[in-house]
């Protein structure tokens, strides 16, 4: 049966409805109303239910093949509103039920009975059933159906609410959780037998903080995929030997990567497996797909895996057919259930193999049953299953025995091994770490137990003939971080070394063997006869030393300490007697995976902790002792209180807790004796117990704490209070504990005193002080290896071992001994300037404070303001002084008005009373201060000047809904949700504007004026589809539909072009109020002139610099830019490169520092630069303590001690690359914070979608829950970490750095941010990179700190390197709170001000030219640069004066190889056709066909590289590139010479690789053999693998020994100061952004290099290698158009407000115009390609204008009939009625007598005669025809019998009519069957009816007449373009004549000529003019800027089939 969505949702309203029902009647349901329930199909596939469906109007929005779901849609939300409690729980269940219909595919019965049969069938008894996937229950049905198992547990998870209620009610005796998987208890784990369910699928997060952040990478894996974790989470909570069975998508087995497959295969065996076919859910959920049926059984013990596990996880793809699958479906087939297959696509588009079974779900679940029953009879382990996964206890191993006399048997196993197995027989209790080689090893049960305690790999060892045996190991440093973890867990353990040579058998002499064991004191045991020799050593009470010591023996105390025993042993003690000894009490042993187990104990537990106890037994640790605490109290009255009170009489109490025994010693030591004198040991408490402290703040789990005198750790913390566990040591052991305990917390109490109150503690820091000192006179330092490893033992230790740190060899105090380093307590004292002393002001109190400042300079108060004049001002606002630089800057707009409003409101107080309150000298400083302001405000800008964009936030929605409404001729309502960023838009009465004229009618819904007004807020356009056929399953074949799409751009684009013609003819005032807005909102920034000539820098020292930094003197503007930096507390530092941006940074983080503006800054720069940096910022400061971060410094070891030097140490200044910021924890809270904001805006975006409904792509909306459910599962794991790591580690915000310095800050550009802009060109990547957004983090933490904006400081000399993006993502990193100000809170709102959104034509990668959308246009630049200039110092190295050479660009043209010519002839066919044969190569995949033009573009670069990059067989050619380039590069070594100029050679293709063809050893091949280079002269930056080998090249290079040097922009771009004797760059190819570019040259033009400034007139020349025909000429146009926007909007001289990146670049003239004459060759045919674009373009415009204004035309001619008709019918009706109305009788109250006559009845009372027709109407068959049976008042009576279908038969349904000169009908013609006078009064009442009727009518033809005037206006429309379209053709045929004339011969030309700006007239290369039609912009009243050679045209075609070269004249 096919899946009928019509039926499915009617089912699926009524069980919904029941469920509802039911649960307001709480009452299980009737075996009806289960049925119903069981009818419930969930939405997967019913996509309506997200389209709108609020009213009858939305109905307009629907598909055709949609619209019956329309009503049962609206019943739907009715149904779920009328239940529900309020609106939040509506909107609840309604986003639950749209998020369901990605996932809810519900199971056919007939499936799941196949595998639960098949299950039971092979004796698999259920007691414990788990669902984590429900939907309604098919599973649970199928498997607990029938009481086939009663009794049964079961547990179902449903995340859907509705679909858990209809759950709930149909299995009320379950446990139903209503709820995600990931929920579940703890406490369920291992607790069921199986675990079976249809599990979803995706890439989707899982919210499971401790899967997230579980040791296990498998673990933290599954979270970011559901369906992995699906599986993990199952075989998790089945116990041992359980079953997991899940049907999941084939992409679990399909998928490449084997990671989890093998995971699940190390955890379970594979019972089965079975692909079920693509159409096993069509019938049931109506969709088509692959998916696999896949049957795990736990078990975690296995050995190895079987030939079909190691099947499992290998998946394969098919040679032939691309498509891929898994294995062990080719080994078993048989296992593929299907009747047919065939090759098709998945529902990505990738190739894959689809299965179809003919005998449906029946057919396919018969096959399923029969795969089942072959691999559970082969593979089900019903053993394993019945038992749990317990297998019978293994025998106690064999005891010594006298060895026998040796016997001559067979060796079966290794040395190694038998030796192994002769010291594990002596040590038969003990875990037996052996020592092989570099690795102690442990073998068998030992291996086992080490591996789960320790978490270590376990693996399997060949023993010879023996077999294998597990194994697991170390390396042997290790020992000390292993070791202490087997004693803390309650394991002996003895060490042995391996003999030298295991072949050698020695009888009894073994390397010495340790025997450690936990603390509590053991038995010991009798003395061992000699046989072997052994010893054991009591440590506790002091080392024990051996007579013969050997120097690898060693004692591990408690505190991890080695104690060498080396020294005479003490006499032992004499035992007490044998009446005190403890009677030995039996050992219990219990698995590792018991003790792991946190849950409420079990019967075993109880037996298991409560045999633990202080006295024989104790426990090892928090967890030990808790659950022995419960034991105890639980078995106070049972019997082993009994049996631990008679074993007391026997026991030894002896001081030590730790035993070690030696193989070498004869006896084992007895207790001392104990003196007469000498008094009882009094017993101390060593239970747990509640501890008595109150908590404190740096108090965690396993925290070392005092308590009533004893030292102990700390378990179970909360903020109330804490378990208490002491620890049985020694008294020297506990002192040392103690001091430390006492010191560590007042170190913790100290740091946290002054970070919150910033008030230091003198009284802590002298107790610090004291403690400190006293422990490490009686221990030495904390850092010392016996201290260390002590202290490490608390879990704050970390931060007491970072009290000290290392200087010159030594251990010294950290800062915090001396001074607070949680914030600045330097004061100044005096200073010798009022500048300075406003600084210091400035720095400790935030404002001009001049009582501080009087007495920090000798100078009266009155003086020193007039000193001030100019750099401060009255500000009557805070009734103080504010510097020039804060008052005279920001918004001075609105300062100014406040200003005014303070003066004029106190000289109104104090009009008649002069001079009082002393206010008037504060009035007259307030108007000069006012004066300042207002001199300083921009110019205002008028309405002439401004360009409208429709949709600009700030522009309030009354204006839009004003336009509109007149637009459209009807009231329309806009509101705008900030929060949303959002347009809502309605309109109560909608009219013919709106549903035609406006309005564009799609194959699958129509877009009318209100959807499209929508589209035009938000600047975007509809995705419109059609349908081009069906597939073969019968579904609909969408694409875009072209057509539809343009005619709907062109209706947007009237209705935003039209605004601003509306905002003109609007009048003066409310023109000057919508100004007045603006220049208050954006034109009111300004920016003071920064002047830091006053700064003398007095920490700084020139000569160092000068010497180690060849630095002579400070730049005026880098004095400038730290002046600005220290007023405003940061900024963006936008120097070019080479113009000391370094030095800069340097001087501003310490002048920050020097006067308390920062307290900690930090410098981050390129791994590259980082060291550059920080001997920079030494040699200026050589006095200054510095932290820089090496490579040691981030390694894991050490990584947590670095950062807690950063913490307790008051650095000058901290230094570290990117990288290593990177590594730095950022403050929780914040991400927090950052991410909760994210994820409101996509829970947000997501309503917008779900509401716009079927205007969504499915794959938009499951992006966007897929992005939802991603940040959910970070934010919950982040709360997890917050909650267990508290205080674990030192993360960002406790640093205290609170000012970033971020060179090269162009690196972290890529921020994530939101956009409805996906298609559009040049945007960026909106998912931003982990780098980025840690940095805004951090710099978050510190503006949360401060509450102001910036806080940080980024420097770079491209700020700006690309995209459009970076601008305003410098705004959201620095200034937040000032784009809220100004209503932007997304990139959308941005650029909704600032851009224009255009549709250009560029070129493809083929040279033709397609159009493509972008935004292009720049509007209101002043301002938006205004915003961008406020916080950044902008300069060009010809600003700064910089002393560095000129660029002396030439362009270098080469024609193409024959060879390349052939090839690119091949290129555009490829190109075109996609046929990839064509170029040598395979045919294109279906994955590949979608990037055709990807490889096209990566062929063409390779091709104008070297023909050598596409294929080893062409051969070198003396015109390629390569040869052009070496040629190149001898002329100069040849010409430079005898001063040794080097040259830089760039490009990104080709790179250097060591046996492989590369360009770069190709030129160097030609250079060496052809122009006799040598060698070593010539070196490639690639071969440089470390940071030494890389300086060395790079000194090699200034010193001339290597001359040229070949690399990467990436490599050689950055961090490469080696201009000194750089004479050329060479640039093979182009890169992509301005800003790569730019860093290439700055290797050579820059400061520093000599032989250019000396020998070559101070230029360096820069060649550009372009090919002509190639993407060269491409990239180069498009890098200079971005280059010179982004110059242009960094510049202040703006002469214009609008920026048009298409358009003639006029502050350079013509250069650059040459540049694209020579690159392309012949610009004229490229004006004809994008003419006949534009015309092509216009007019498919054209014809849709006219195709819409044909429809127009039709309607109106359908009107004028549909009127002309109506008039006529009202006029007959009219009649009818005047007729009737004279015959008619009526009653006293007016009611109509009736007058019926029935021709075939004789009797006339009314009874007789509605029986007689009621008679009729049943009996009477007229096959169709109407046939008079009487009359009324004159008019005749006729019947008509109609063929009607009732319950599937067909019957007769017979009307009643009235005739006059239409036919009149009461009750649609029906009779009144139950009564007769109601019968006879039918057609009365049909006359009576005629009024309404003719009203009805002429209301209708009101309305069509007042829709006739819409259309006529229509119809009288002409398209505006007409004239345009002309002129373009005329241009054509004017162009297509100079082309045919010009091609003609052409003299031959040079090559390679220079271009000289300078000469630019003089140059008789072809210069293009713009075309006649592009000066139409000139006219415009708007100015504007512009940055391209062609206007309106901004790329150059680079190919042609003949072209005019011009390589040089």
């Amino acid at each position: 049966m096919a899946y009928n969505k019509l039926q499915t949702m009617r089912d699926n309203i009524e069980a919904i409805r029941t469920a509802f029902r039911l649960g307001v009647e709480k009452r299980p349901p009737t075996a009806d109303e289960r049925e119903v329930l069981r009818k419930y199909a969930g939405f997967g596939g019913l996509k309506c239910i997200l389209q709108d469906a609020n009213e009858l109007a939305d109905a307009a929005k629907w598909s055709k093949s949609d619209i019956e779901l329309f009503a049962p849609t609206v019943e739907l939300r009715r149904l779920i509103h009328d239940y529900s409690k309020d609106d939040r729980e509506f909107a609840a269940y309604m986003d639950s039920l749209k998020a369901s219909v990605l996932t809810a595919f519900y199971t056919p019965e007939p499936i799941v009975d196949a595998l639960a049969t098949s299950l039971r069938e092979r004796g698999v008894k259920i007691k414990r059933f788990l669902e984590p996937s429900a939907g309604q229950g098919a599973f649970i049905d199928s498997f607990l159906k029938n009481e086939n198992y009663p009794g049964t547990e079961a547990l179902a998870f449903e995340k859907d609410l509705l679909t858990g209620k209809i759950l709930s009610a149909l299995h009320p005796s379950i446990s139903t959780e209503i709820k995600g998987f990931e929920r579940i208890d703890p406490d369920f784990e291992g607790y069921f037998d199986i675990a079976t369910s249809n599990i979803p699928f995706g890439d989707f997060a899982v919210a499971d903080p401790r899967y997230a952040t579980s040791k296990e990478i498998a673990y933290r894996q599954s979270t970011k995929a559901i369906h992995n974790y699906f599986f993990l989470k199952a075989l998790d909570s089945v116990h041992e030997g359980g079953i997991v069975a899940f049907i999941t998508s084939q992409g679990v087995m399909n998928a490449a990567s084997p990671f989890v497959r093998i995971e699940l295969m190390k955890r379970s065996d594979l019972v089965g497996a079975v692909r079920l076919p693509n159409n096993t859910f069509s019938d049931n959920a109506g969709t088509d797909t692959g998916s696999d049926l896949i049957i795990l059984q736990k078990h975690t013990g296995k050995k190895g895996m079987s030939a079909d596990e190691e099947f499992f996880i290998q998946s394969i793809i098919d040679r032939d057919t691309k498509a891929p699958t898994n294995k062990y479906f080719a080994a078993y087939p048989q296992n593929i259930i299907c009747t047919e297959a065939k090759i098709g696509t998945d529902p990505y588009g990738k190739p894959a193999i689809i299965y179809k079974h003919e005998g449906g779900v029946y057919g396919i679940a018969r096959d399923l049953r029969d795969a089942l029953e072959d691999s559970l009879r082969l593979r089900l382990n019903i053993e394993l299953y019945n038992n749990h996964g317990i297998k019978p206890p293994t025998p106690d191993p064999v005891k010594p025995i006298p060895a026998p006399k040796p016997k001559v048997t067979k060796v079966t196993e290794t040395p190694l091994m038998t030796q192994y197995r002769e010291m594990k027989k002596r040590h038969p209790d003990a875990i037996l770490m052996f020592r092989v080689g570099d690795f102690y090893e442990m073998m068998g049960e030992d291996a086992v137990k080490a591996s789960e305690i320790l978490n270590i790999t376990l693996t399997r060892r060949r023993n010879g003939k023996a077999g294998s045996i597990e194994l697991a190991g170390f390396p042997h440093h290790a020992l000390d971080t292993y070791l202490p973890k087997l004693v803390r867990a309650g394991q002996r353990v003895a060490i042995c070394e391996q003999l030298e040579d295991p072949k050698q058998k020695q009888k009894e002499e073994y390397k010495p063997t340790e025997i450690i064991t936990p603390p509590p004191t053991v038995e010991p045991k009798p003395a061992p006869a000699p046989v072997e020799p052994v010893k054991e050593i009591e440590t506790d009470g002091g080392p024990d030393y051996t007579d013969n010591p050997d120097p690898r023996l060693f004692a591990y105390n408690l505190f991890g300490e080695l104690e060498p025993l080396e020294k005479p042993k003490r006499q032992p003690r004499q035992a007490k007697a044998e009446e005190d000894k403890p009677k030995p009490v039996a050992k219990i042993q219990i698995s590792d995976e018991q003790v792991k187990k946190f849950r409420p104990l079990s019967e075993k537990e109880l037996e298991f902790y409560g045999s633990l106890n202080w006295e024989d037994n104790p426990p090892i640790n928090g967890f030990y002792e808790t659950m022995m605490s419960i034991a105890h109290r639980q078995m106070a009255e049972m019997e082993a209180e009994r049996q631990a009170a008679e074993a007391t009489k026997k026991e030894i109490i002896t001081e030590n807790g730790t035993i070690i025994e030696k193989t070498e010693g004869y006896f084992v030591p007895q207790p001392r004796e104990v003196k007469a004198a000498t008094p009882a040991p009094v017993e101390r408490d060593m239970s747990p117990r509640k501890f008595s402290e109150d908590i404190q703040h740096f108090h965690q789990n396993g925290s070392m704490v005092m308590d009533k005198g004893q030292v102990g750790f700390l378990s179970e913390v909360r903020k109330n209070g804490a378990t208490f566990t002491p620890l049985p040591i020694k008294p020297e052991q506990e002192k040392r504990a103690m001091l430390y305990i006492t010191m560590s917390e007042t170190y913790q109490q100290l740091y946290h005193y002054e970070a919150e109150t910033h008030e230091a503690s003198t009284e802590l820091r002298q107790h610090l002080n004291d403690y400190y000192d006293e422990f490490v006179d009686r221990y030495g330092n904390l850092n010392e290896k016996q201290n260390a490893k002590f202290i490490l033992m608390d879990a704050n230790g970390r931060d007491a071992l970072a009290l000290e740190r290392g200087e010159n060899g030594h251990f010294v105090k950290a800062d915090i001994f001396d001074h607070p380093v949680a914030f600045a307590v330097d004061e100044v004292t005096s200073v010798d300037t009022p500048m300075e002393a406003l600084s210091a002001s400035l720095n400790k109190y935030g404002v001009v404070n001049l009582e501080y400042m009087g007495g920090l300079v000798d100078m009266e108060q009155d003086a020193m303001i007039d000193s001030l004049a100019g750099h401060i001002f009255y500000n009557p606002l805070v009734a103080n002084y504010e510097i020039a630089d804060r008052f005279i800057a920001g918004n001075v707009v609105q300062k100014a008005e406040e200003v005014k409003a303070w003066i004029d409101r106190e000289e109104e107080r104090i009009k008649d009373f002069p001079g009082y309150n002393g206010v008037e000298p504060f009035i007259h400083l307030s108007k000069e201060s006012l004066k300042a302001l207002e001199e300083a405000t921009p110019r205002r800008i008028t309405f002439d000047e401004l360009d409208f964009n429709f949709g600009e936030r700030w522009i309030p929605t009354g204006i839009y809904s004003a336009y509109m409404s007149n637009l459209y001729g009807t009231e329309v309502k806009i509101v705008y949700a900030p929060s949303m960023d959002e347009y809502s838009v309605d309109a109560q009465h909608k009219n013919m504007k709106i549903w035609e004229e406006f309005c564009v009618k799609g194959h699958y819904r129509t877009y009318d004026g209100m959807n499209l007004l929508k589209h035009a807020l938000h600047n975007t356009v509809p995705e419109i589809k059609k349908c081009i056929g069906q597939d073969e399953n019968g579904h609909d074949i969408k694409v875009p539909d072209a057509e539809a799409i343009q005619l709907a751009n062109s209706k947007i684009d009237e209705i935003r072009n039209g605004f601003t013609e509306w905002l003109e003819a609007q009048s003066t005032e409310f023109k000057e109020q919508l100004v007045d807005m603006y220049n208050r909102k954006f034109n009111c920034f300004v920016r003071p002139h920064y002047d830091g000539s006053h700064q003398t820098f007095p920490d700084i020292n020139m000569k160092l610099l000068g010497e180690r930094c060849n630095v002579k003197s400070i730049y005026q503007s880098q004095k400038d830019c730290v002046w600005m930096l220290k007023q405003n507390g940061g900024g963006i530092c936008d120097h070019e490169v080479g113009t000391g941006k370094t030095l800069i940074m340097c001087m501003a983080a310490h002048e920050m520092k020097r006067l308390g503006l920062a307290h900690k800054p930090m410098i981050i720069g390129l791994k590259a630069n980082v060291a550059d940096i920080a001997m920079t910022y030494q040699a200026a400061y050589p006095n200054a303590r510095i932290l820089f971060a090496d490579a040691k410094s981030f390694e894991a070891k050490n990584r947590v001690n670095f950062f807690n030097q950063i913490k307790n140490n008051d650095y000058d200044c901290v230094i570290m690359s990117h990288d290593q910021f990177g590594k730095i924890p950022q403050s929780p809270e914040i991400q927090q914070e950052i991410l909760q904001a994210e994820l409101d805006t996509v829970e947000e975006n997501l309503e917008v979608v779900k509401q716009q409904g079927k205007d969504v792509s499915r794959g938009m909306l499951k992006g966007l829950i897929k992005r939802k459910e991603n940040l959910t599962a970070k934010l919950e794991t982040l709360q997890y970490q917050m909650e267990q790591n508290k205080d674990n580690i030192v993360d960002f915000r406790q640093m205290g750095i609170d000012h970033i310095f971020v060179d090269e800050s162009h690196q972290f550009k890529n921020l994530m941010f939101n956009t409805r802009h996906d298609r559009v060109a040049g945007l960026g990547n909106s998912e931003g990179s982990q780098r980025a957004l840690n940095l805004l983090y951090a710099i978050r933490t510190i503006q949360e700190r401060t509450g102001k904006d910036l806080g940080a400081t980024f420097l770079s000399g491209t700020t700006i390197s690309n995209s459009l993006t970076e601008l305003y993502l410098l705004f959201k990193y620095l200034r937040p709170k000032e784009l809220e100000r100004q209503d932007i809170r997304c990139f959308d709102a941005w650029a909704a001000i600032f851009a224009k959104k255009t549709t250009d034509y560029e070129f493809n990668v083929t040279n033709s030219i397609v159009a493509k959308e972008r935004f292009r246009y720049f509007i209101k630049v002043p301002e938006l640069a205004a915003f961008y200039n406020e916080i950044t110092d902008y300069k060009t190295a010809e600003d700064v004066g910089v002393d560095r050479p000129a660029k002396n660009e030439i362009l270098h043209n080469i024609p193409p190889t024959p060879q390349q010519e052939e090839f690119i002839q091949k290129l555009m066919e490829f190109a075109k056709t996609g046929d990839a044969t064509i170029l040598g190569r395979e045919p294109l995949s279906e994955t590949e066909e979608k990037a055709k033009m990807l490889i096209a573009t990566d062929y063409a670069r390779k091709m104008a590289l070297d023909m050598r990059m596409i294929s080893p067989a062409y051969e070198d050619d003396p015109d390629n590139k390569a040869s052009h380039c070496a040629k190149m590069i001898a002329e100069y070594y040849h010409k430079y010479d005898a001063q040794r100029g080097t040259q830089f050679v760039f490009s990104d293709l080709g790179t250097y690789k060591p046996g492989e063809w590369n360009v770069y050893s190709e030129i160097k091949r030609k250079l060496i053999e052809d122009y006799g280079i040598p060698s070593h002269e010539i070196r490639f930056i690639q071969e440089c693998k470390t940071e030494r080998a890389r300086k060395s090249v790079i000194q090699a290079m200034n010193d001339g020994d290597v001359r040229v040097l070949f690399g990467s922009t990436s490599m050689l771009g950055t961090g490469v100061n080696a201009q000194k004797r750089a004479v050329a760059i060479h640039h093979l190819d182009t890169p992509w952004r301005p800003s790569d570019l730019t860093q290439r040259d700055g290797r050579a033009i820059r400061a520093g290099n000599e032989i250019a400034k000396l020998y070559a007139d101070n230029k360096v020349d820069v060649i550009i290698y372009a090919v002509e025909k190639s993407l060269d000429s491409y990239k180069f146009n498009l890098l200079h158009c971005k280059a010179t926007f982004i110059a242009q909007l960094k510049s202040g001289a703006l002469g214009a407000r609008t920026i048009d990146e298409g358009s003639m670049d006029e502050k350079n003239g013509m250069n650059f115009s040459e540049y694209m004459a020579i690159l392309s060759g012949n610009t004229d045919l490229l004006d004809k390609a994008k003419l006949e674009k534009r015309i092509a373009a216009l007019e498919s415009e054209r014809k849709s204008f006219n195709k819409g204004r044909g429809d127009s035309e039709f309607k109106l001619q359908t009107i004028t009939h549909d009127i002309a008709n109506n008039e006529a019918a009202i006029e007959r009706m009219k009649a009818d009625w005047e007729r009737y109305d004279k015959v008619v009788q009526r009653d006293k109250e007016g009611n109509p007598v009736n007058n019926l006559t029935i021709d075939t009845c004789n009797l006339s009372d009314e009874k007789n005669m509605g029986i007689h027709l009621q008679g009729l109407a049943q009996r009477t068959d007229t096959h169709g025809l109407y046939q008079r049976i009487g009359e009324v008042y004159g008019f005749p009576i006729s019947i008509i019998s109609e063929r009607v279908l009732a319950d599937r038969v067909e019957k007769v349904q017979n009307r009643f009519v009235v005739e006059g000169n239409y036919k009149y009908k009461y009750n649609n013609g029906q009779l009144a069957m139950a009564d007769t006078h109601a019968a006879c009064m039918n057609f009365v009442n049909a006359l009576e009816k005629i009024p309404g009727i003719i009203a009805q009518y002429e209301e209708r033809t009101a309305k069509l007449k007042a829709d006739v005037p819409i259309l006529e206006g229509i119809m009288a429309k002409t398209w505006g373009k007409e004239e345009e379209l002309r002129q373009l053709k005329s241009e054509l045929a004017a162009l297509d004549r100079k082309i045919a004339a010009e091609l003609a011969p052409k003299h031959d030309e040079k090559d390679g000529e220079e271009v000289k700006p300078d000469t630019q007239q003089q140059q008789p290369a072809k210069v293009i003019e713009a075309p006649s039609s592009s000066q139409s912009q000139s006219t415009d009243d708007k100015k504007s800027m512009v940055a391209e050679p062609v206007a309106q045209y901004n790329l150059i075609r680079a190919t042609c089939n003949t072209q005019i070269r011009h390589s040089g004249i």
